[in-house]
């Protein structure tokens, strides 16, 4: 047998039994008791009923068993068929058999299926029917005796009684089920709210704190390129750089401030257009103005990638480059390569610079450890090292992510 045969045998086995399958078990096997007793009371006691057993009492036989297989679905209607079948069997006095206990569980049947008040009301009354019908019949069927009167009394009354018992047991035990279910909703909705509260309170810090000192800095160096002269060229080309990525910047903050409020994922919001792979061409001019000479090269099917894919791919080469810009030194270059496969969208960007740590400890930096975090988002792979002359970082992205 194989693994596979085995698991399935093994989930087969943990699979309960379905209700109807197990009380149609219970009932065939009471006909079969109440149909084997008949053949023996025939030939020891039968002398002492009215009537001797013949196709009708078989019949009323299955009457008090086969529709047990029911009782749980129609526990009602299955009591007071069996209590018919058993009235009729009785009043013709056929001899009593074992298919007489099908009444044990109707009776428990009903005490634990139905509500407690309609099951006390209904129930009770059937008990005090039956123990009626027993006495009448000791009055006058010589087969009835007084002791059956209280021996059948017990016989439908304590099942009533333990079905009871079953029934509040189970309303207990679902009290605590939904009890416990709505505590786990309550602490989802106070764990929702906690995580809402701390966004709202981080948009608050970037709005009031990082947004604020940002703005100041673009102003000031708008400031500053107005007093710039003319001859001063490379000054004038770094101010506006300054400038430019100010105001970029702000906008971004602004949205993910926005965003933070509104509760949603700042990299797949709609609210505000957000960076991908189409932008490339103006990131490497900025970093070009900010003195980092850059190489951008394209291969494959150039296509639209998914929007988070889209967006995480161009975080992390703008990164890389920050990097290479920050700690290339003097004269640094860089070299990005984008290649759209089929499967996977796969970036390279190398730089002479010593990578995300000032070269202390390459692939340490808080930049680094968020490409990891994005790489790992997309369930995609990353490499990041030194390399021959500078610091390489390499993305692989699956394009279904």
């Amino acid at each position: 047998m194989s693994a596979a045969d085995s698991a399935d045998t093994i989930d087969a086995m943990k699979r309960p039994i379905p209700p109807f399958v197990i009380d149609l078990f219970i009932a065939l096997g009471l006909l079969w008791l109440g149909l084997e007793n008949r053949s023996e009371l025939d030939a020891l006691v039968g002398e002492i009923y009215s009537r001797d057993s013949d196709g009708f009492n078989i019949f009323l036989i299955g009457l008090q068993t086969l529709p047990l297989a029911w009782r749980r679905r129609y526990p009602q209607t299955v009591l007071f068929v069996l209590l018919g079948a058993f009235a009729v069997d009785r009043v013709l006095d056929y001899p009593g058999t074992l298919a007489a206990a099908g009444m044990v569980l109707a009776f428990h049947t009903v005490g634990s299926e139905l509500p407690r008040k309609r099951s006390t009301i209904l129930g009770g009354s059937l008990v005090v029917i039956v123990v009626v019908f027993t006495a009448f019949g000791a009055a006058t069927l010589e087969s009835v005796r007084l002791g059956d009167v209280i021996s059948t009394g017990l016989m439908v009354g304590v099942p009533l009684v333990l079905g009871r018992e079953v029934h509040q047991r189970r309303v207990r035990t679902q009290a605590l089920v939904d009890r416990a279910e709505q505590a786990e909703r309550d602490r989802e909705v106070a764990a929702a709210q906690a995580v809402a509260e701390e966004r709202a309170r981080i948009a608050r810090e970037l709005h009031d704190v990082v947004a604020h000192q940002m703005a100041v800095m673009t102003i000031q160096a708008e400031g500053a390129r107005r007093l710039v002269g003319e001859g001063e060229g490379r000054v004038a080309e770094a101010l506006d750089t300054i400038r430019g990525l100010g105001h970029d910047a702000l906008d971004e903050m602004r949205g993910m401030v926005g965003l933070l409020r509104g509760g949603r994922d700042p990299d797949m919001s709609e609210l505000a257009p957000q960076p991908g792979l189409a932008e490339l061409d103006r990131l490497v001019e900025q970093m070009g103005e900010a003195g980092l000479e850059i190489d951008l090269h394209r291969s494959g099917n150039s296509r639209p990638m998914p929007r988070g894919l889209d967006l995480h791919a161009y975080r992390i080469v703008q990164e890389s480059l920050t990097n290479a810009l920050k700690h290339g030194g003097d004269g640094a270059r860089a070299k990005v390569f984008v290649n759209y496969g089929e499967q996977t969208l796969e970036l390279e960007i190398t730089d002479t610079g010593t990578g995300g740590n000032g070269g202390t400890s390459p692939g340490s930096g808080h930049g680094l450890v968020g490409m990891r975090e994005r790489v790992s988002l997309l369930n995609g792979e990353l490499t990041v090292g030194p390399i021959a002359g500078g610091f390489r970082v390499r993305a692989t992205l699956p394009v279904g992510s």
